[in-house]
């Protein structure tokens, strides 16, 4: 119970339920919020291994990711290069050279981008991850 009147600050003996002075009704005190262990939710059990599938799904994206970069370059390069040496077409046209140089920085150029993207996307999976198991341990600590 509180030591005040809450209407009229007049001065309370423990366990009363009006003031003496106004009549009021004594409201009782209000409890201190103290968290007992019984009330707070227990820590993730499992922390750092929820969604297995995911992990794996970004580390094959990842190797993909290194092995489409890599092998875009290298078809791209040799592309560009074996084509760049070919005659000319009949009657003085240009031939394959040109456009296979073209079609072989193309490749390359797409076998990169392939390669980010797919890195990128492994990263998001991470990111996501990292986001869930952020948000249950602010949860739990909370």
């Amino acid at each position: 119970m509180s030591n005040i009147c809450g209407n009229c600050a007049a001065p309370l003996e423990t366990g009363t339920k009006f003031c003496g002075t106004c009549g009021a009704v004594v409201e009782p005190a209000p409890k201190s919020p103290a968290v007992t262990t019984a009330s707070r939710p227990m820590a993730s059990p499992n922390r750092g291994r929820r969604y297995p599938a995911l992990r794996v799904i970004a580390v094959v994206l990842k190797v993909l990711a290194v092995l489409g970069a890599i092998g875009g370059a290298i078809t791209g390069l040799s592309t560009a290069s074996l084509t760049s040496s070919m005659p000319s077409g009949p009657f003085g046209s240009p031939g394959i050279g040109a456009a296979g140089t073209a079609m072989g920085w193309i490749i390359f150029f797409a076998g990169l981008g392939y390669g980010l993207f797919l890195w990128a996307s492994a990263e998001m999976i991470h990111v996501l991850v990292d986001i869930e198991e952020n948000t249950r341990r602010s949860a739990f600590a909370a």
